[in-house]
This record gives structure tokens, C-alpha cells and sequence, in this order.
């Protein structure tokens, strides 16, 4: 019976103790519970917890009154930019403008002297082909190659010639080829080529109907009515027979003396025409 005895008053005990063991449990909750709510409830331990690292810490930002002079330096830098950029485009189109002029002034120079030349028409030998007043525009390419053809009208440097007095140009046109023999005869111009042994009757159709070739005494004289051309000579007669001063009384013109040709009659314009 003491055996039953023992283990009752054991039970007794252990009945007994539960509870406070029971109550000691439920009391450590509810302080862990507390203290989570005080850090819940403090930000200041959080903002502690995050500055703790040393990576997340943020650098100070500039001041307004920085970023404000910043703007100002970078805006005066594109300004002198800008205006430096625009200065150099006007003296650049400035000197564009002048490289321009000079070389249409070179190239004007060099045309007039060289390549093409402005003439005037003065007198009546050349009717009515030309007229006085007439402007002609003449080129000088032909006369550093000396070669002319039949039916070219030029113009020819007649001073220091015997019978010729005055110190205009001549404008007249080339009837007579070098080497070939010019006859003047029954009105008519009569052409011997080289090498051949007849004459043929040279055919004019730029001179009037009706218009006679004939041979003037002083002319005559020197034998100009019929005439065999040197290797560097050229007859030259005026449209205008009975009034035209020409190889008829001057003598055949040698290539150096003939100094354009005639391309272009520029005015009047209504008698604009090519040659």
C-alpha cells in the first residue's frame, strides 16, 4: 500500500507544478513581445540599423547656388562659341566674295587679251555685210595658229603700209589664200591654186547682185590685178568693191597683221548674227 501512496503524492507534485512553469512560459512571450513592438514603434533604431552601413551612406548633393554658377560658365562658353563661329563665317564668305571678283577680273583680262576682243565699226567698206556702228565681238585663237579660211572676215593692223595713212584697224574679208594667184579681171575675182594651171571664177554670194570688182590705178601699178600670194599671205577685199581701200591698192596682208576674227555682231540687236 505505501507503493500507491508514493506515486499519489508524486502526482500531487507534479500537478502542483504546471501552473507555474505554465505561467513562467506566457510571462518570457509576452517580454519578447514587447520588445519587438518598442522597435517596431522607434524609427530612430532603424535609421541607426541603416547608417550602420557604410555602403548605403549617401553623399552630399551641391548646393542651388553651384549648379546655378555651373549653368552660367556653361552658357558663356556657347555664347563666345557661337559668336566665334560666326565670325569666321562672314570673313570666310567675305573672302569667297573677293577670291570671286579677283579671279572673274584675272579671266576677264585674260579673255579680252588673249581669246576674244570688243570691235567697233567705222566707215561704209564693208556694205552691207556690216554697217558703221555696228559692234563685233572678235576671237584671236586663229591668229596664234595663222591659218584663215576663204570667206573670214578680219580685222587687220594696216599701219606702216604703202597707201594706207591712218591708225584704225581695217576690217576686211579674206578672198585670197597663201600660194594661190589672185586675178582681177572683167569685174569678177578669178582664183589659181596652187600647183594648178587655170583660173576659176570665185563665187561671192555674200556681195550684192549686181556688185563689180574692179582694180583702181595705184593698184594696177603694182600689179595687185593679178598677184601670186607668198607662203604667209592673204588678199583681203572689202564687201563694199566701190568704195572699200583693200588689198586692191594696199598690197596683200601678211598672217601678222591680221589680228581677230570676226564671230558675233552683237548690236543693233535687230542684225544679231554669227559669222
Amino acid at each position: 500500500m505505501k507503493k500507491v501512496e508514493d506515486n499519489q503524492e508524486a502526482k500531487n507534485q507534479v500537478e502542483e507544478t504546471l501552473p507555474a512553469v505554465a505561467d513562467e512560459v506566457k510571462t518570457a512571450e509576452l517580454t519578447e513581445l514587447s520588445a519587438d513592438e518598442e522597435v517596431a514603434s522607434d524609427p530612430e533604431s532603424k535609421e541607426l540599423s541603416v547608417e550602420a552601413e557604410p555602403s548605403e551612406i549617401a553623399e552630399p548633393s551641391a548646393s542651388e547656388s553651384d549648379k546655378e554658377d555651373v549653368k552660367e560658365e556653361v552658357d558663356e562658353a556657347e555664347t563666345k562659341r557661337k559668336k566665334s563661329v560666326k565670325k569666321k563665317t562672314v570673313a570666310s564668305e567675305v573672302m569667297d566674295w573677293l577670291r570671286t571678283i579677283c579671279i572673274g577680273v584675272i579671266a576677264g583680262v585674260l579673255l579680252v587679251v588673249f581669246v576674244i576682243q570688243r570691235d567697233n565699226v567705222y566707215g561704209d567698206s564693208m556694205n552691207p555685210t556690216l554697217e558703221s556702228g555696228d559692234v563685233l565681238f572678235t576671237q584671236k585663237i586663229s591668229t596664234y595658229f595663222k591659218k584663215y579660211d576663204r570667206g573670214d572676215i578680219v580685222v587687220l593692223n594696216g599701219q606702216g603700209m604703202e597707201g594706207y595713212s591712218k591708225s584704225e584697224y581695217l576690217i576686211k574679208r579674206v578672198v585670197g589664200l597663201p600660194g594661190e594667184t589672185v586675178k582681177i579681171a572683167d569685174g569678177n575675182v578669178y582664183i589659181k591654186p596652187m600647183g594648178h594651171g587655170d583660173y576659176y571664177l570665185l563665187q561671192e554670194n555674200y556681195l550684192p547682185e549686181g556688185v563689180k570688182t574692179t582694180m583702181m590705178d595705184y593698184g594696177t601699178a603694182h600689179g595687185y590685178n593679178e598677184i601670186k600670194l607668198g607662203d604667209n599671205e592673204y588678199f583681203c577685199l572689202g564687201d563694199n568693191r566701190p568704195v572699200s581701200n583693200d588689198s586692191r591698192n594696199l598690197g596683200p596682208f601678211t598672217a601678222d597683221r591680221i589680228v581677230a576674227v570676226a564671230v558675233f555682231r552683237a548690236f543693233p540687236f535687230n542684225k544679231i548674227r554669227t559669222f
